[in-house]
């Protein structure tokens, strides 16, 4: 009984873990894609500043689109998650 409860606890500590990797892993790429497109931003003002408007407006409106396109993909798959999560408990409670 005793090893069981060690075999729990030690499964229990890998699963926190990778969680915290997890969470850790994807905040860290969140900050380096809002470096990525404010570096991006910039550079487009500055090609603007430079008489290049064409291509700092490109650059701007890119990275614009680029980071809405990422905030309204994500917000759609959490809102599925959730309606996929509420529907299986759901089920469950039927039972």
């Amino acid at each position: 009984m005793a090893m069981a409860g060690r075999q729990s606890a030690h499964r229990e500590s890998l699963e926190a873990k990778v969680i915290e990797g997890n969470v850790s892993s994807q905040a860290r790429g969140s900050h380096y894609a809002f470096i990525i497109c404010l570096v991006t931003i910039v550079g487009g003002f500055v090609l603007i500043g430079m008489g290049k408007n064409i291509y700092g407006i490109s650059a701007v409106i890119g990275s614009l689109a680029t980071l809405a396109g990422v905030f309204v993909i994500a917000k759609r798959e959490q809102k599925k998650e959730r309606i996929d999560k509420s529907s299986a408990l759901d089920k469950r409670r039927r039972q």
